[in-house]
């Protein structure tokens, strides 16, 4: 049978972190709210050249399928048309647009520490890199199950104008819910790094 354990003559338990302080907990629920709403608009105005670029791509795979397996090689005057534009004219703005989303992603993390400093949070760096590696995380999975229920605005009318209207509410009410779970997100995410990497 195995003896107990004894501690050694001495030995005392670590003592309690003690809890965060209301104004660290307002600090880290300001920081994840505005931190990661920022970071979120970030992402998505860098994401808007690559998908742009993605789908010119896809464009001219489709027209080079269709210019190979059609005896009129012009289709119509489709094809002059797709000759005359001119792709390097869209490379200053997408290089642009993917800068502006890079630097309101710097921004973001910036503003998070800043905020988080002035509220006497220890390690700023830390519970903003933390909390956001899980805010996306989590904001990945929570926008997973809430897509679900907007696959049913195609029950909308299927076809009938007079939908439209329910159509919009639809898409404005999701908009707004996505802002609302962004921003709950990153208050949660904030919060529990402050409260994890607390001294």
């Amino acid at each position: 049978m195995a003896e107990p354990f004894v501690a050694p003559a001495g030995w005392q338990p670590p003592p309690a972190r003690p809890p965060l302080t209301p104004r660290a907990k307002r600090g880290a629920s300001l920081a994840g709210i505005i931190g990661f709403l920022l970071l979120s608009l970030g992402f998505a105005v860098f994401g808007i050249p690559l998908a742009l670029l993605a789908f010119g791509a896809f464009f001219a795979l489709i027209v080079g399928l269709i210019r190979r397996s059609t005896r009129d090689p012009d289709l119509g005057g489709f094809m002059d048309f797709v000759d005359r534009l001119d792709p390097g004219a869209w490379i200053l703005p997408l290089v642009a647009i993917a800068v502006l989303g890079l630097a309101i992603i710097v921004a973001a993390l910036f503003v998070s520490a800043g905020i988080l400093r002035s509220h006497g949070i220890s390690r700023p760096w830390g519970v903003t890199w933390a909390g956001a590696g899980i805010a996306i995380v989590a904001s990945w999975l929570v926008s997973s199950v809430l897509s679900i229920p907007l696959q049913f605005g195609r029950f909308f009318g299927d076809g009938d104008s007079s939908a439209f209207p329910g159509v919009v509410v639809l898409w404005v009410l999701s908009g707004l819910a996505g802002v609302v779970v962004t921003a709950a997100v990153g208050w949660l995410s904030w919060w529990w790094m402050a409260h994890v990497m607390r001294p």
